[in-house]
């Protein structure tokens, strides 16, 4: 539901934008307006003075959303019900509705009752607060509270700003767009998006790759390839098509890499947006008469999205998941703890391409970043990190005291974390702190997940859980499969520790089997 609800932000920020302009311009030029076709009587006086009150509430209410305000389940459902009443009189209105009933569902009209209707039902629980805390800025990330709130917002002016020039650049030149249909529209438009990512992503990967990084993770929208135990696995997520958007991980094979080839690696993304947009631009301004002018409306289209999404990608600022490529430079440049971050992270992926092991780890530094960066996932993720580096040297009571702390982020601030992430707190719970109560709760999240892969990482967890509660003869049983998948994978340090896991876990299970 959260993602439902984030997702008709974007459309309250796109209905603010809309109407604050239109309203500023005292214009409102519905004959342009697909399948609209409504009278000329509704742009009155009253209609118009309409236009500043819409756009405020849905203003309101991505804004009281994107910063977790107590009002923001009111400013939800009102403007929600904005859409669903919009949605009704423009469908009234629309004399095709009433011919074609059988098309009614492409019809734009009924999108916009749609969207009213799913939000009249994501905003009517009362946990919509929770949803949005994650754009505070943290100390020393570069980003900036009002940025992280108004960017999309920006954004999203940007693009309406950028089409309507462009539609007034057509009139001039006399060039038309010939709809198909509002649904073959959409998806042109939901292509046009992919591309753009795609083009994005695909800088990061190519000049990564170019710099000796191995590439391990490229996700466009739904589409996600991902390396898992050194095989490539492709996977769909349908809910990739909420929040288009993409990323791209890269390991490096260097231990001392300079800064330079990071700085590189994350700025290309921005780069090759820029210049396909660029290119785009020229090949708008150049399609009358051309062979290509019935496309012009595409290219004008993937212009104005691969600018934006080029210059908005250099400015820092973060969202819930991810920070922008903006802010990644700078916190590398910062040589404060987030450049200590980044080393720690590029080390821990490091560990799957190369001998690299945990006990490798610069545990300084991953220290210095653990005294600074103290909430969000960045933060469990150094401790875990660190918990590593104590296990992989045997220092067994201050890899528990890691753990612990781990423990405590997430009970804070790191809540939402995917499964697998569940395993090490699993396994240290167990074996680092015998703890058969803690080994259970963390379990049982765990499972409440609904892990996707029974891989090397989950027996392990799930001999470590029944060994805890003395469950030994299913715990050898889990151990076993679990050692058959670890033997499997590549001689590569992270995968030698975890075989060394498997290792501990099977000597306790051993002197279990003996005292019982």
């Amino acid at each position: 539901m959260r993602a439902v609800r984030t997702f008709l932000c974007w459309i309250f920020a796109l209905g603010a934008v809309i109407f604050l302009r239109s309203s500023l311009f005292s214009f409102l030029d519905i004959a342009s307006w697909p399948d609209a076709h409504l009278p000329q009587t509704f742009l009155s006086a009253g209609i118009r003075a309409a236009l500043p009150v819409l756009g405020v509430v849905y203003g309101l209410a991505c804004w009281t959303f994107w910063t977790g305000r107590s009002s923001a389940r009111a400013w939800g459902l009102t403007a929600s019900a904005a859409n669903a009443t919009l949605g009704c009189l423009f469908l009234y209105m629309d004399r095709r509705f009433l011919t074609a009933p059988a098309t009614a569902f492409l019809n734009p009209d009924a999108l916009l009752l749609g969207f009213g209707i799913a939000g009249i039902v994501a905003f009517r629980r009362r946990d919509v607060t929770t949803a949005e805390k994650f754009m505070q800025p943290l100390p020393g990330d570069g980003t900036n509270a009002i940025v992280n709130r108004a960017i999309w917002i920006a954004g999203t002016g940007g693009f309406v700003a950028g089409m309507s020039w462009w539609l007034r650049w057509a009139h001039r030149n006399g060039l038309h767009w010939v709809r198909e249909s509002f649904l073959h529209d959409l998806a042109l438009l939901l292509l046009l998006e992919l591309l753009m990512v795609a083009i994005h992503e695909f800088g990061h990967a190519a000049v990564g790759t170019a710099l000796g990084m191995k590439l391990r993770a490229f996700i466009v929208g739904p589409f996600q390839w991902r390396v898992r135990e050194a095989k490539w696995e492709f996977r769909f997520i349908l809910s990739g098509f909420l929040a288009i958007g993409g990323a791209t991980a890269v390991a490096s094979t260097d231990r001392y890499r300079p800064v330079w080839r990071d700085i590189c690696m994350v700025a290309a993304g921005p780069v090759i947006s820029l210049a396909a947009g660029l290119f785009a631009l020229r090949a708008t301004l150049t399609a009358p008469g051309s062979p290509w002018q019935r496309d012009w409306l595409l290219l004008a289209v993937f212009s104005t999205l691969s600018l934006i999404t080029g210059a908005i990608n250099l400015i820092p600022f973060r969202t819930k998941s991810f920070y922008s490529d903006g802010a990644r430079i700078y916190q590398v440049l910062s040589q404060g703890p987030w450049a200590d971050l980044h080393r720690a992270f590029s080390a821990a992926a490091a560990t799957t391409v190369t001998p690299l092991r945990p006990r490798d780890y610069d545990i300084d530094a991953i220290e210095r970043a653990v005294s600074s960066i103290s909430t969000g996932q960045q933060a469990l993720h150094l401790r875990l990190l660190a918990s590593s580096y104590y296990l992989d040297r045997g220092r067994n009571s201050d890899a528990s005291l890691a753990l612990a702390d781990a423990e405590a982020v997430y009970q804070e601030s790191a809540s939402d974390i995917p499964a697998e992430l569940c395993t090490p707190f699993v396994f240290g719970k167990a074996y680092l702190q015998h703890d058969a109560a803690g080994t259970r709760l963390w379990w049982e999240r765990m499972q409440a997940k609904k892990p996707m892969r029974l891989n090397a990482d989950y027996w392990i967890a799930r001999s470590a859980f029944l060994w805890s509660e003395h469950r030994l003869n299913e715990a050898r049983e889990a151990w076993e499969k679990g050692n058959a998948l670890v033997q499997q994978l590549p001689h590569a340090g992270a995968y030698e520790s975890d075989r060394d896991h498997f290792a501990l876990l099977h000597k306790e299970l051993e002197l279990s089997t003996l005292v019982s």
